[in-house]
């Protein structure tokens, strides 16, 4: 064999291998197995959290929108449309409440953080309170709960989010307990 032919073989059979790994990578991310697998993650991380039970008026906020809208919704769906008024747009105020449940819930994923403290917890019902936001019911009763130290529906409130979303990986499965909220805390806001 020559060395032409040698070289030109070597080079087929690379370009077959890159081709059978991209294959392989493509059929992995579009296959049920990569959500077997991160459904396994996050059912270790449930098994390990305490996972409070829903609170059923603030589900039905969820899905309903405002209380001022006569049409029923079937999932938590929110604008990403400015307002009139100076306040963030729904959107924004929603990834914001998301980004403060991060600090009470077990996920395997969390991208965003905001701490939570009195005041911003105060803020952001004082805008949610003035603003016309679809769900704005669903918002105020989430954070009035939280404004007397009752974060148990961090874990609804981070998936209602989430789900609107499209997540797929970070779905919230229970609260931590408060030595991972400390060290949580100490790795994000200190």
């Amino acid at each position: 064999m020559t060395s032409f032919t040698k070289v030109v073989l070597w080079g087929v059979a690379a370009v077959a291998v890159a081709g059978v790994i991209a294959a392989g990578v493509i059929a992995f991310n579009f296959s049920d197995v990569r959500n077997s697998i991160s459904n396994a993650l996050d059912r270790s991380v449930a098994e390990e959290a305490e996972m409070p039970e829903e609170d059923e008026e603030l589900a039905a906020l969820a899905n309903s929108g405002s209380k001022e809208s006569e049409e029923v919704k079937d999932t938590f769906e929110v604008s990403d449309e400015k307002s009139n008024d100076g306040l963030p747009s729904e959107r924004q105020f929603a990834d914001s409440i998301h980004h403060m449940t991060h600090q009470k819930v077990k996920a395997q994923q969390k991208w965003g953080h905001l701490e939570i403290t009195d005041e911003r917890i105060e803020q952001k019902y004082e805008t949610a309170k003035k603003s016309d936001y679809e769900y704005r019911e669903f918002y105020m009763k989430a954070l009035e709960d939280w404004m007397e130290g009752d974060f148990s529906n961090a874990v609804q409130v981070h998936n209602t989010i989430w789900n609107e979303q499209d997540g797929t990986i970070g779905k919230a499965r229970g609260l931590m307990s408060p030595e991972e909220e400390m060290e949580y805390k100490i790795r994000h806001f200190d």
